[in-house]
């Protein structure tokens, strides 16, 4: 019985080796190519990884690849949510009433520190526009400490003339001058 024994445990750890012995081939053929070679049996269909060499008689050899080829484009997919609309109408105003740069505005002045804006884009014609102004955050020069620039706007007539005012405030007062200013509407 111990010889019985003795051999059961040899077989065992024969059949261990052979395993991880067959695993690493794997991994190795795996690493080196780009195919998968095995042997399949006739009559059982099982499967015996090839390394080198041939298949037994009664065996077929089965080759494929580790990674297939790449697939049918995908169907297109729907349209996203329209963007954010870039501004229709924007200006950047000198003091004197002259527009430095922009598109869709245009201005004249009518005396220190009031501008008659109307917005010109075709985009913003029977539209509801709420024209943007900001003046430069630079205290007025000339003027005591505490002293700050202020611009606003007014609606005028219909849906596309605005004034526009601006000026400083010293001492809690405002005293209209005139002033650079930027001006923007997206007219939606």
């Amino acid at each position: 019985m111990t010889a019985f024994l003795a051999r059961k445990t040899t077989i065992v750890a024969f059949l261990v080796v052979l395993a991880a012995g067959a695993g690493g081939g794997y991994a190795l053929a795996a690493s080196k190519s780009k195919t998968i070679t095995v042997c399949a049996d006739k009559g059982t269909g099982i499967l015996h990884l090839k390394t080198r060499g041939k298949c037994k008689r009664g065996q077929t050899r089965v080759t494929w690849n580790q990674q297939g080829q790449q697939g049918a484009q995908g169907v297109q997919g729907v349209a996203g949510q329209p963007g954010a609309p870039a501004a229709a109408a924007w200006a950047h105003v000198l003091a004197s009433g002259a527009v430095f740069a922009g598109q869709g505005i245009s201005i004249q002045h009518q005396g220190a520190g009031s501008y008659e804006l109307t917005l010109t884009a075709p985009v913003c014609a029977q539209q509801f526009n709420a024209p943007v102004v900001t003046v430069d955050d630079v205290p007025p020069s000339g003027q005591s400490a505490g002293a700050f620039p202020t611009a606003w706007v007014a609606a005028v007539n219909g849906a596309n003339q605005f004034d526009v005012f601006t000026g400083a405030v010293v001492s809690g007062s405002f005293t209209a001058t005139d002033r650079e200013f930027y001006v923007v509407d997206e007219c939606s």
